[in-house]
């Protein structure tokens, strides 16, 4: 179809101002309509030229322009006026109960998701904002850059916190922390874990984290000391006063020297603080003096209320240089943060406790709005198909004189009441979906997320955003109509083709579920595979026993003598699941690699079924003072062709002065969890380095057998009570990230579905009302129930399979090449029979949301229908 010359219209409108040009506008159209017919598109422009250039100089503008400035109509939207749009918005709700119902259930489960980002992020940017003396507390980070990358790190040297306290007399106090506090506590023959921090008695002093019971001023002061959070004292002891009792934990045994309140809102998360005299690392180096080591290791100062950030910012400047001096090959920088700052932070390396940062929030917050257009786009479509009876309404408005800002008016006002009508739907669904998220994230319960005047605003105010942006262009489309065409019943409006808009956010809303879908797939595949994949090791019947503070040796000849027991071995770290130490490796005493090193025990690599490519295992202890005999695995020897080795390519240093020879090669394989990188791996030979002993054990009475050990166990001097777990199941616990994702994308493929099938319901339901007639007479001339039925779903099956065609590539490039390689680098990828399934539970899905309105209407008596003719 042909339009007027659209230079020739804004030309008009622009010399008309506030004028009312309508009905000149419409004779106008029609004439050139005319003109169009009989002459063709050439002529009728020119004709369109003639007359508005005419109309320009016209007398009658002229007056149209004067009377515009002393209207008789109010043309502003006044209290009275808005009034009015309240009335016609519930109206019209009450008219159309079923769209309304559709509308408003899909705005509120497609704002739950945005609501629970926004809550969260809210809660985040108000951590430590209850701390008194927030203004001067500040935690020091450190920037490290080398020749392959730059990161600053949240944490900083060993030596920070002594040395800042004693040099500058402004640091009022100094904190250093270490979360690997992890103990794991015996009560009443039950092995608990927490987790915690080793700290020092400042913490108290700096925080204001308050105690129920004990001294604040000397909790921590005891190496043996230990505080619990009131949550921890009620687990352990119930109605029992906790002061002075001892914990038999595997760090040794703790008194308990003060209960502090549930820490809340704040970015230290931590269940139990113990005192740092009692670290592991104190007993093997001198922290006072380490400028090498910052992993791990966090630092907050207290300034003098009479010093600035300034004076801080010179101390840290002078620091840099006494700390690059220690690290000639790097680039070392000390920083600063206040505490308020410390959570979200846009780009940190180990983060301290809640590691919320700034893009992890944006991210979950743009899987909410994703989730959330749909119901926006449901508003769009459903307000366009019932564009033929609204359209009346608005030919007869304008006729009457209301101009378009205020028909714009109308909409955006009924969308963002209905929009904040669905908030109170979307808050019933907040609330349970909140409480079974933040239970997924580590540290969750330290959020302060319930309702306070920040949250409500922010909820307030995205609601009405989501009314602005639902009821956008409905309102725009409506504004624009034609009132001479809309009176007519034609509800054409510009070039713009309303059907295929409709299509595509129809097409974008199944997109988006099946993308959904195929995640839940795609988690739940790669956590199969990760339970039954050979990691390069056996897995399978090996008992694992921490064993510290005991006589090893003892310990293991003692528990090889149980008839169940079949090999027996140790290892510093479980397989599987995590490696604790590294060391750097040279081989021509000029180059080194950081490597991963692993303490081993008899008969480890013959006990756990590992694969040598070269070599053997069985001479590692015949190590002498001169040379210690190691394995390696192939990723080693790789890393180590780089470098120019004028030596034995089978011997290295360590970074301690530990001469090392080859002796086996190991295939490459996952000692740690797939979502790692297969690093340079080393494995010595050390009873004593071990902290773990691997049972290999055969039983028909599993729990006998370990009740029978741990009896043996008690049986030995020891100083940690006996905590026996397969490692199968600990390699499961390890993956408890894609049990989460599973969780993650498990609720937000239901909510799009149903937000999708709700659309689909709505406009299936306005199609099959404009057809009844149509339907009713097909059924007397003969038409049977299925041909009715594929008249009425044959365009929505089109573009759901038009969706489905989108979203294959988009989720295969999307999950295989990019999310999955983030979350398990090692998985299975995406699969052929995961997209295959998804695209079926989404076409069953989708038709029975059809088949369940449109046989309602095929199997409906048509005498009925065509009763009233």
């Amino acid at each position: 179809m042909s339009y007027p010359p659209a230079l020739a219209q804004k030309l008009l409108k622009w010399f008309a101002g506030k004028a009312d040009l309508e009905d000149i506008q419409g004779d106008l159209d029609e004439v050139y309509g005319l003109t169009l017919e009989k002459s063709g598109k050439l002529k009728a422009g020119f004709k369109y030229w003639m007359q508005v250039l005419s109309l320009l100089f016209s007398y009658g503008l002229k007056k149209r322009k004067s009377k515009s400035a002393y209207s008789p109509f109010y043309h502003k939207n006044s209290i009275a006026m808005f009034k009015n749009y309240f009335k016609i918005a519930f109206r019209n709700f009450s008219k159309h109960k079923l769209f309304t119902s559709l509308n408003m259930l899909g705005l509120a489960l497609g704002m739950s998701i945005c609501l629970l980002a926004l809550s969260i992020s809210v809660a985040i940017y108000q951590s430590d904002s209850w701390q008194e003396n927030k203004e001067r507390i500040f935690q020091i980070n450190t920037y490290v850059g080398d020749q392959e990358n730059a990161r600053t790190f949240a944490s900083t040297f060993y030596a920070m916190g002594e040395h800042l306290e004693e040099q500058y007399p402004f640091v009022e106090k100094a904190v250093t922390i270490r979360p690997d506090f992890n103990p794991e506590i015996n009560h009443h023959g039950n092995e608990i874990n927490f987790r915690g921090y080793f700290t020092e008695q400042s913490f108290l002093d700096v925080f204001s984290f308050k105690l129920i019971k004990g001294d604040q001023k000397t909790a921590l002061s005891s190496p043996s000391s230990i505080v619990l959070t009131q949550e921890v004292a009620e687990t352990l002891f119930r109605d029992e006063d906790p002061m002075g009792k001892s914990l038999e934990t595997n760090y040794g045994v703790f008194t308990v020297t003060g209960v502090m309140e549930n820490p809340k809102q704040t970015h230290l998360y931590f269940q139990v603080l113990g005192s740092i005299d009692n670290h592991p690392t104190n007993a093997t180096r001198n922290v006072a003096s380490d400028w090498v080591n910052f992993k791990w290791n966090y630092v907050y100062v207290l300034l003098d209320e009479a010093k600035s950030e300034d004076d801080l910012k010179q101390a840290l400047a002078q620091s840099s240089m006494q700390a690059a001096s220690f690290n000639p090959e790097k680039e070392i920088e000390l920083e600063y943060i206040n505490l308020e700052g410390v959570v979200p932070r846009w780009n940190i390396s180990q983060a301290i406790g809640i590691g919320w940062d700034q893009p992890s929030m944006l991210f979950f917050l743009t899987i909410g709005i994703l989730v959330l257009l749909p119901a926006v786009f449901n508003y769009t479509n459903m307000s366009i198909a019932r564009a033929l009876k609204r359209a009346k309404e608005i030919g007869i408005r304008k006729v009457v004189g209301a101009e378009k800002h205020q028909i714009k008016a109308q909409f955006i006002i009924e969308t963002i009441i209905l929009s904040v009508i669905a908030l109170a739907g979307s808050l019933a669904l907040l609330y349970p979906m909140k409480r079974e998220f933040l239970g997924m994230i580590i540290g969750g319960g330290m959020l302060d997320t319930n309702p306070n005047f920040a949250q409500i605003i922010t909820f307030l105010i995205f609601s009405i955003l989501v009314g602005l942006l639902a009821g956008l262009f409905p309102a725009q489309y409506f504004s624009r109509l034609n009132p001479i065409q809309t009176m007519k019943g034609e509800i054409k409006n510009g070039k713009s083709n309303v059907s295929g808009f409709k299509k595509g956010l129809f097409v974008f809303q199944f997109f988006l579920s099946l993308v959904f879908v195929i995640g839940v797939a795609a988690m739940g595949r790669q956590y199969t595979y990760v339970l039954n994949n050979n990691h390069g090791f056996q897995s399978e019947n090996i008992l694992s026993i921490p064993f510290e503070k005991i006589d090893k040796q003892i310990a293991l000849n003692e528990l090889a003598t149980h008839p169940d027991v079949k090999a027996i071995t140790t290892a510093s770290s479980l397989p599987g699941v995590s490696i604790n130490g590294s060391n750097y490796a040279t081989s021509n005493d000029q180059d080194t690699i950081q490597v991963n090193e692993v303490f081993i025990g008899d008969n480890f690599i013959e006990n756990m079924s590992m694969e040598l490519k070269w070599g053997e295992s069985e001479s590692l202890k015949q190590s002498n003072q001169n040379e210690e005999l190691v394995l390696v695995n192939q990723q080693f020897i790789e890393s180590m062709k780089v470098f120019n080795v004028q030596k034995d390519s089978l011997r290295f240093t360590l970074n301690d002065g530990t001469k090392c020879r080859i002796v086996g090669i190991l295939n490459d394989f996952n000692y740690e969890t797939l979502n790692e990188l297969i690093n340079p791996l080393i494995m010595r030979y050390s009873v004593e380095d071990s902290h773990y002993a691997l049972l290999t054990v055969s039983s028909s009475n599993i729990k006998r057998t370990i009740e029978e050990l741990e009896s043996i166990w008690q049986g030995i001097d020891q100083e940690i009570s006996f905590h026996a777990s397969f490692l199968d199941d600990e390699i499961e616990d390890a993956y408890w990230f894609l049990r989460v994702q599973m969780k993650f994308f498990a609720v937000l493929s239901t909510l799009a579905i149903t937000i999708s099938c709700l659309g689909l319901l709505g406009m299936v339901t306005y199609t099959t009302e404009n057809r009844t007639k149509e339907i009713a007479v097909r059924k007397i001339m003969g038409a049977s129930n299925y041909s009715l039925y594929y008249l009425l779903t044959k365009d929505f099956i089109k573009l759901i399979m038009i969706s489905a065609l989108i979203a294959i590539p988009v989720s295969y490039v999307f999950y295989d090449k990019v999310l999955l390689y983030f979350i398990i680098r090692y998985g299975t990828g995406l699969g052929f029979m995961e997209i295959f399934g998804s695209i079926l539970f989404l076409f069953l899905v989708g038709l029975s949301s059809i088949y369940w309105q449109t046989s309602k209407v095929t199997r409906a008596n048509p005498a009925t229908k065509l009763r009233y003719e």
